[in-house]
């Protein structure tokens, strides 16, 4: 699957990713962590962040055996 075909499983608006720290950049919701004082951040994630996360999920799917499925990150 080619990277644009992936990126566009995903649902994007504006604002900051949590791996890379860019932020005003498209992004796509995959959930949500709260601390122990219940302060919810939520955690995007741009374009390029989410290609090296589906990456490494194709990596462990071949290592396990496993079928590859892209597209459910945060599901």
């Amino acid at each position: 699957m080619t990277p644009d075909a992936i990126l566009a499983l995903y649902a994007w608006h504006v604002g900051s990713c949590f791996r890379c720290a860019q932020s005003s950049l498209f992004v796509t919701y995959l959930g949500s962590v709260t601390t122990p004082s219940g302060d919810e951040y939520k955690l995007d994630a741009c374009g390029a962040c989410i290609l090296n996360m589906e990456s490494e999920r194709q990596r462990w799917a071949s290592r396990k055996g496993r079928e590859y499925a892209p597209g459910s990150l945060g599901s």
